[in-house]
């Protein structure tokens, strides 16, 4: 821990103290699970599946949070340069658009082979890209503010007064920034240092607008150079889902001002929400492309279903969700393509067949469906 005196806003405290029953098992569960996912094989075509939704979503929450509407679809849209299907301000789609080329910043980062070093210029220049072109009266992008804000509402544990003059701003950015790349904390688990960083920044609260953007920013830069799979962005996810949560946990660990276990275990569950989403998604395409050599081999080598069965199972696995009913077959699409031809009684007899070898389930409502689970 580390004590600061300010000139107008008495004692700051830089602290790294908590519960560690609260932490450890959760700190414990997120390395289990990230190894999982390491050992996990993932193709590129499942990167380049996975990757992007990460981004639009984590932009879309980390914006959200912030109160702005656009949505994840149109997250999407912006950053491939159209238009969004929805009416919004454009002060919102340039916050979207600034956030996107921030991770297109911190995403040219390398993986660092020590412990990756915050700078000032580099803080800076975060605030710099996502404030850019956004009206505000008092905000310069890239400059630290001098001046009194207020953070939080009564709702979420109080309303929280950071320091408000510019020297202090300034001498604690400067304490933060030896304090997080010193060996003290650099030498401690990645999540763990990822969202210290994230808490005392945003408790500094440097910049007239866009802190949270940043601190979640920074959280997500410390992850990433330290090689940690697919969190470093659906993080911000999490916290717009559970944003009750995320502000409560801040105003925990304020009160406490030497304890930081309220937000430290918010933040760790995140990750451990975050990393068992991404282990199930890999999961779920490693059953699917099993599935795929299976039903290849009975068609091919045992000669256990027909074509048509193995071309039916091969739909579903192109629409994993869907469902659908003997009489849908012959005239919904792509189903019609197999079996508008074909008699009910055929089209019967294939379903009996695929339900036998535990390829399809019926669900409660009697609606036929892949089963991912063929394979166990």
């Amino acid at each position: 821990m580390k004590e600061v005196m300010t000139y107008k806003s008495g004692k700051f405290y830089f602290t790294d103290l908590y519960d560690q029953n609260r932490i450890s098992n959760l700190l414990w569960y997120a390395d289990i699970l990230q190894n999982t996912i390491l050992s996990l094989p993932v193709l590129p075509n499942w990167s380049s599946q996975i990757n992007p939704e990460i981004i639009y979503s984590s932009i879309a929450g980390t914006a959200a949070i912030e109160g702005n509407a656009i949505n994840e679809q149109d997250v999407r849209k912006i950053a491939e340069g159209k238009a969004p299907e929805a009416q919004y301000s454009q002060k919102h789609q340039t916050e979207i658009k600034n956030l996107i080329n921030a991770y297109a910043l911190i995403d040219n980062i390398p993986v660092a082979q020590q412990p990756f070093k915050l700078s000032k210029e580099l803080i800076c220049e975060l605030h710099r890209v996502i404030t850019t072109n956004i009206p505000d009266d008092n905000n310069i992008p890239g400059a630290y503010r001098n001046g009194l804000v207020y953070v939080g509402d009564i709702a979420h544990g109080g309303i929280y007064k950071p320091p408000k003059i510019l020297e202090d701003i300034t001498r604690l950015m400067q304490k933060f920034i030896e304090w997080i790349n010193s060996e003290e904390i650099t030498s401690k688990p990645p999540f763990i240092r990822a969202a210290l960083a994230h808490y005392h920044f945003a408790l500094i609260h440097p910049f007239w607008d866009g802190n949270g953007r940043v601190a979640r920013l920074i959280e997500a830069l410390l992850l990433q150079t330290a090689d940690i799979k697919y969190v470093p962005k659906s993080l911000s996810n999490y916290y717009y889902q559970h944003v009750d949560d995320y502000y409560l946990a801040f105003s925990k660990s304020i009160k406490e001002k030497k304890d930081i276990t309220a937000f430290l275990e918010f933040a760790l569950q995140g990750v451990v929400d975050s990393l068992l989403t991404m282990k199930n998604l890999i999961i779920f395409f490693i059953k699917k492309l099993a599935l795929r050599d299976y039903i290849h081999f009975l068609l091919n080598n045992e000669k256990r279903i027909s074509k048509r069965q193995h071309d039916l199972v091969s739909l579903l696995l192109d629409n994993i969700n869907d469902t659908f009913t003997l009489n849908e077959l012959s005239a919904k699409i792509p189903y019609s393509f197999l079996y508008r031809k074909i008699s009910s009684q055929t089209a019967r007899r294939d379903l009996k067949k695929l339900l036998e070898i535990k390829l399809l389930r019926v669900d409660e409502s009697g609606r036929y469906l892949m089963n991912l689970d063929a394979l166990g």
